[in-house]
């Protein structure tokens, strides 16, 4: 998506209509999907071009509108995966995940979106980097078809499991969440970045296999 026919202001937050680009979208939901209308072409779509301030964005050298966005991969002690399918565009099964706010770090974005979307807390020191990656393809609500995404991994451990079986909630962007392997979700419509991040980082995201007896390193 390019978007230096906008007129933008610095610092100024904006929703534009993906077809006119006036300033005059308003949020409605049809059939449990979050979309808008224009009040000015009276088009309807499944997301606007939104300039938000406070979110890390920037047009690269071909005008290419990009965010920032970070990720978790919640994985459990029998290797299942924390899924849940998206309310606002694009409807896919993804994970809990968000843009990166000006200032913040990415590892900070993850254990806020963590908290924010499925309601798991304090997993800031436990994440660890799986993949950082810039994907030209993957789309959002907010008009952007490039985001640099950072994938994280949380592994729970007995007690953080039982808890995130039992409580996990999710927001309003998303509904039905369930625990999948990596097989199982490949079988399943999932967002561009998280099909991304499991085929290319597989090995990352799953337990290290145990070696057998006398097995040297390498």
């Amino acid at each position: 998506m390019k978007i230096d026919h906008l007129l933008l202001r610095d610092n100024t937050y904006g929703e534009y209509c993906l077809y006119c680009h006036a300033e005059a979208v308003t949020w409605i939901v049809v059939d449990g999907r979050k979309r808008c209308t224009c009040g000015s072409c009276g088009r309807e779509a499944e997301r606007a071009i939104v300039v938000d301030p406070r979110i890390r964005w920037w047009t690269d050298s071909d005008g290419e509108y990009w965010h920032e966005s970070a990720g978790v991969f919640v994985r459990d002690r029998r290797a299942r995966f924390l899924f849940f399918q998206r309310t606002a565009f694009p409807y896919s099964l993804t994970v809990p995940a968000g843009h990166v706010e000006r200032g913040e770090e990415p590892k900070c974005a993850a254990a806020r979106e963590l908290w924010e979307e499925v309601g798991i807390r304090g997993a800031n020191g436990n994440l660890r980097l799986v993949a950082d990656e810039c994907l030209k393809g993957d789309v959002c609500r907010r008009g952007a078809d490039a985001h640099r995404w950072h994938a994280f991994l949380l592994e729970l451990d007995e007690h953080r499991e039982a808890e995130a079986h039992r409580e996990v909630t999710v927001n309003e962007e998303g509904e039905a969440p369930v625990w999948l392997t990596l097989d199982q979700a490949r079988s399943r419509r999932t967002t561009f970045a998280v099909e991304r991040i499991i085929d290319q980082y597989s090995g990352k995201l799953l337990p290290a296999a145990p070696r057998t007896p006398g097995e040297q390193n390498p």
